[in-house]
């Protein structure tokens, strides 16, 4: 496999701003200027170090996309500004269907404008996209509607930038959902905004936690660096292109061109995802057993080290080890960002997992919000949601499948794409229920074993030999088996404690049953597709697919990510 193109970091500039403009050259200048001097400055200072590091090395890229309408005036021109830079990119966001929008704009030119610059977007996002009349049949109505729209996207804007460039001139919207207002939401949504009015640049809303967040900067670096050997890479997509391109023989009518495409611009990515995940998972996974694990042990030292005096020494000691071992599992587990790193590399391999699919049949991915109760590395900052969004812009653009292909396509997606998940989640529900069965098989031993073991102590305390000299037998068993006693009354509780962070460190109940809601979702959409054989229905039942399954792997990552290695 030939070396990946790296994937930039881009610093998403949203724009808001007065339609009417004196002097749009000025303007244009202004914004290029706040580009050069004020962006760095939004990053804390503990994270500027990296980045220069990051810019020494020259890996990955750090350059910016544009977030706008594209209406008359600010919209434009600070698009412009944006795109002097050749590796900027836009991303147009229109609150209305095209033939709605195109009828605000004053002028023929205007109306040109809008149509080349968002020939500049490779997937514009359309936050309505029927026409107004085909909603409301009054003017007042429609009125209504428009507005609802404006308002929409001033805060869709705020909601996906990472800056907010304002070109306001301080005073009060002139309308619903004019300038003040988007600058209002975005100081709620603790956006940093870069105001310009004249020759005047100013920062508003720049404050503690406030500005931008190195952290998706330093894992799109961290990805591009090659977190695997590139021979196990290539191997991987081998094998990728043998599971999806050979083996199912309802596979033997993709173009070659198609499955090219599939090998050079997603497999690569897969394959360093997927490959990353498993090994943090297997690293998380591993330091949760031996914690678990150790910490019955450390016990069981301990109480030998209490119970026998003669070999105190070697039980604290063996003790003190143990929990050396432990303290170092635990920090070695927290350095590496193994539950991080697994949950954030497993989502993007989702992405790109379902994205293979949906190349394969030509159609374009809608776009994927994520929760924002997830937390950080699930918000607009996700280095995944960015890194997926970079892969997928590399593809020429897809226009989806005709009848014939979708005929052709319906089997293979329905045996290689939902019928493997199926297959996946039903296994899944087995090896689940197995393993909680297991320990909850080991919990019911050690219970009844522990009542028994302390009423035999009662009983043995009861009847206690007098010590003779030299001492009896009967009074040597007596001290064996109290001891015995003694150490399985502390070992075994700890042993069950042990047991039941097992539990919650894997999460099996949990997995099994939302395991089990997946495969029969999924099956129900296999249904469905089967006598599906034209496009519209083809391809909304591939996106509803690609919902169930993105959504599943949020509701995972909502469980693991709050999942601790706990000592």
């Amino acid at each position: 496999m030939a070396d990946i193109e790296s994937l930039p970091y881009r610093i998403r500039i949203g724009v808001t701003g007065h339609r009417k403009l004196d002097d749009p050259g000025q303007v244009r200048a202004m914004v290029a200027k706040a580009l050069a001097t004020e962006i760095d400055g939004l990053f804390p200072q503990k994270s500027r170090g990296e980045i220069e590091r990051i810019r020494r090395d020259g890996r990955t890229p750090i350059c910016f996309k544009i977030l706008s309408p594209l209406a008359d005036g600010a919209d434009r021109i600070v698009a412009e500004a944006v795109l002097a830079d050749p590796m900027a990119r836009l991303d147009a966001v229109l609150p209305l269907a095209v033939e709605d929008y195109l009828e605000t704009f004053e002028s023929d030119q205007s109306r040109a404008e809008f149509l080349e610059m968002l020939k500049l977007s490779r997937r514009p996002i359309l936050l309505r996209a029927r026409r107004l009349s085909e909603e409301r049949h009054d003017t007042d109505g429609q009125t209504e509607l428009r507005h609802q729209a404006y308002v929409q996207v001033g805060q869709y804007v705020v909601d996906h930038c990472d800056v907010l460039i304002a070109i306001w001139d301080g005073e009060p919207a002139r309308g619903v959902g004019g300038t003040a207002d988007v600058v209002q939401y975005a100081i709620e949504q603790r956006r940093p905004i870069i105001r310009i009015w004249g020759d005047s640049i100013g920062v508003l809303n720049k404050g503690k936690n406030n500005g931008l967040d190195a952290s998706a900067l330093e894992a799109i670096d961290h990805f591009n660096r090659g977190p695997i050997a590139a021979a196990e890479a290539t191997k991987y997509v081998r094998n990728l292109d043998l599971s999806y391109f050979e083996k199912p023989d309802t596979a033997k009518g993709i173009p070659a061109t198609t499955r090219e495409l599939v090998n050079l611009r997603l497999f690569p990515y897969y394959a360093i995802a997927s490959t990353v995940a498993k090994e943090n998972q297997n690293r998380f996974h591993r330091a949760g057993k031996y914690v678990y694990v150790f910490s019955a042990a450390a016990v069981g030292c301990a109480a030998v080290g209490v119970l026998v005096p003669t070999l105190g020494w070697e039980g604290f000691t063996l003790e003190l080890a143990i929990l050396m071992v432990m303290w170092f599992t635990l920090w070695q587990a927290h350095r590496t960002h193994a539950q991080q790193n697994w949950i954030e590399y497993r989502f993007l391999a989702e992405r790109l997992r379902c994205g293979v699919f949906m190349a394969i049949c030509g159609v374009e991915p809608k776009p994927f919000e994520v929760l924002p109760y997830l937390g950080h590395s699930q918000t607009v900052n996700d280095w995944t949601v960015r890194a997926f969004d970079e892969i997928w812009d590399r593809l020429p653009p897809l226009t989806g499948c005709t009848k014939s292909e979708c005929l052709m396509l319906n089997p293979y997606l329905r045996e290689a794409w939902i019928g493997d998940q199926v297959e996946f989640h039903r296994k899944k529900v087995r090896l689940e229920g197995k393993a909680r069965e297991r320990l909850a098989h080991a919990g019911e031993i050690i219970l009844p074993t522990t009542i028994v073991a302390a009423f035999l102590h009662i009983l043995l305390a009861r009847w206690n030999p007098t010590q003779t000299t030299p001492p009896t037998l009967l009074f040597h068993l007596h001290e064996v088996v109290h001891k015995g006693l003694s150490f399985m009354a502390l070992l075994f509780p700890a042993i069950a404690a042990s047991l039941a962070g097992m539990e919650s460190h894997r999460e099996h109940l949990r997995l099994e049953k939302s395991s089990a809601n997946m495969a029969a979702q999924l099956e129900r959409v296999q249904r469905q597709m089967k006598p599906a054989t034209d496009p519209e229905r083809f391809e909304a039942l591939i996106h509803q697919a690609t919902e169930i399954m993105l959504g599943e792997t949020q509701s995972w990552l909502m469980l693991m990510r709050f999942v601790e290695i706990k000592a």
